[in-house]
């Protein structure tokens, strides 16, 4: 059906061609990360996953930028507004409307694999980010009926990564979360207690029963002062224990209460910033390159310098 003569559909009807893929993967970003999101994008063409792609632009620029995107896939469709779909208090940010809110969604068929869209207009500021982060994966879970990987837009697909995913789901087909790693202080309490913190900018979040009660338990409550933070503190509250050797080139394995946890090593995706891509069959290179430039600054231009410099974009 051509893109004119869509039709509007009241919540989430997925297609056939969804159900044969593994996951959703989800990448959100608003106009200030454009040049950043337009490198991101060169490097998943190049190692595209067959996983369907859901976009959350988070205003207008971003959204046309996304429309890119789905012509060069060639792929499905979907829009809807975020802003119309969450009510924000508008001095505290927070969600005021309960999980699981209607959406209205305008969807196209062509090819399966591809592109969704979710539209927002006005600019996107940080703490709106941060209050709607978990509850655009939690019901996207819900919508899509299956996983969702979720993105940073400044985390590179340097090689493909689905296989090493699908090696671990084989190996733990039980575990609930899968998690890139890293040393950053954030937060710092829990790197010195585990030695690792897990890091939401390549994150694999299961369709589980356990998963979804921990969403309702602590993720869909008042954040901390990060996304990253407040998944960290609620799996510390359940007590984790990591099993696997403490380095940074292994997996490790945790217990987190009833919840199963892989900790991706953190060669994987690499906070790094003392190499340059030079050599593409270099065997060093991580598979996602998600340098750690420090605090984010609102335009990004620190991250994109930082990342033009290691020849990355």
């Amino acid at each position: 059906m051509p893109m004119s003569s869509a039709w509007f559909l009241v919540g989430w009807v997925v297609t056939a061609a969804q159900l044969e893929q593994e996951w959703t993967n989800f990448v959100i970003f608003d106009s200030h990360y454009l040049p950043m999101a337009k490198c991101w994008f060169k490097w998943f063409q190049r190692n595209a996953s067959p996983n369907y792609l859901k976009v959350g632009c988070m205003d207008q620029k971003a959204c046309a930028a996304a429309e890119g995107w789905h012509r060069d896939l060639e792929g499905e469709v979907a829009v809807s507004d975020v802003m119309e779909s969450y009510d924000l208090d508008p001095v505290t940010a927070k969600v005021v409307r309960p999980h699981g809110a209607i959406e209205h969604w305008s969807r196209s068929r062509s090819h399966a694999s591809g592109v969704q869209l979710l539209r927002s207009e006005e600019k996107f500021p940080r703490r709106k980010y941060i209050h709607l982060f978990h509850r655009m994966i939690w019901d996207t879970l819900q919508q899509c009926q299956q996983d969702v990987l979720h993105l940073d837009v400044d985390a590179l697909w340097l090689k493909p990564p689905d296989h090493r995913l699908k090696a671990i789901l084989q190996a733990h087909p039980d575990v609930d979360l899968i998690a890139s790693s890293s040393r950053e202080s954030n937060p710092k309490e829990l790197v010195e207690k585990w030695g690792f913190v897990l890091n939401v900018g390549f994150i694999l979040y299961r369709y589980t029963e356990k998963l979804q009660l921990l969403f309702d338990e602590e993720l869909l409550s008042a954040p901390e002062p990060s996304c990253q933070q407040l998944l960290n503190y609620a799996l510390d509250r359940k007590g984790c224990q990591w099993s696997g050797n403490d380095t940074a080139s292994t997996d490790r394995l945790g217990r987190c209460g009833e919840l199963k946890v892989v900790a991706l090593s953190q060669t994987f995706a690499s906070r790094s910033v003392d190499w340059s891509y030079d050599d593409p069959k270099d065997p060093s290179m991580p598979t996602i390159a998600h340098p750690d430039s420090g605090l984010l600054s609102l335009e990004g231009m620190k991250r994109m310098r930082l990342f033009r410099d290691m020849n990355l974009c």
